[in-house]
């Protein structure tokens, strides 16, 4: 699969099979990880892959799903329906009903393997401190992408997940049960494994004359095809 066509095609997968991914392409889509660029390479990273400890699965799973019904909970269905318009109608009732009550985000329990993605800002060796909210958090997002889109060429499918670790609460005590030190912080999870189905229709993208300006803000980026 080309670069820009994995780039493309690329959807978040929340649904997987019983199948067991082998060993060695796990091992693959790991490496695409290491990769991934990071200030004076420093290399700021580590992640812990998750694939027989089921109980950690279901954890991350638990508090997810907990996360997601304080922040979704009240939320009205009108105020996503603009962004999910691709979504059928007779089952868009249903897939905010799973959004509200944390059920979309039990995942990670059926993924199987789920990987957790930490940075540092002291484990190195540079003489400043570069911050986790401006470095650290970016090339781990990297790593994520790489891996994301190495499986997606592989034919697996993941999801991004970040409900579990935005409570400090449940940040501590992922951390304490991974044994995770304390100038390592949890940045990311991807849940891998085999999709029930592929999803051909994805989510809208706004144009680019509408995300990208042209030497200064304000001035759109016009596409080729029309500037002249």
């Amino acid at each position: 699969m080309e670069v820009l066509e994995a780039i493309r095609t690329r959807r978040s997968i929340r649904e997987f099979t019983d199948d067991k991914i082998p060993d060695e392409d796990i091992e693959k889509i790991l490496d695409a990880a290491r990769y991934a660029p990071s200030p004076e390479n420093m290399q700021m990273w580590r992640y812990i892959v998750i694939r027989e400890d089921q109980e950690t699965k279901d954890l991350i799973a638990e508090l997810s799903v907990e996360t997601a019904k304080q922040v979704f909970g009240s939320a009205p269905y009108e105020l996503t329906q603009g962004r999910l318009w691709y979504l059928p109608d007779r089952s868009r009732p249903t897939e905010f009903e799973d959004i509200r009550d944390g059920s979309l985000f039990l995942y990670p329990k059926y993924a199987d393997t789920v990987i957790m993605g930490f940075a540092s800002e002291s484990f190195h060796d540079a003489h400043l401190v570069y911050p986790n909210t401006l470095f650290g958090s970016v090339v781990v997002g990297m790593g994520v992408i790489q891996m994301w889109l190495v499986a997606h060429s592989m034919g697996y499918g993941a999801g991004y997940m970040a409900l579990a670790i935005s409570d400090p609460r449940h940040r501590e005590l992922l951390c304490e049960r991974l044994g995770v030190p304390r100038t390592w912080e949890p940045i990311s999870i991807l849940c891998i494994g085999v999709p029930k189905e592929k999803r051909m229709l994805g989510p809208s993208r706004f144009p680019l004359t509408s995300v990208a300006y042209r030497e200064r803000w304000g001035l759109p980026y016009g596409r080729i095809a029309f500037r002249k």
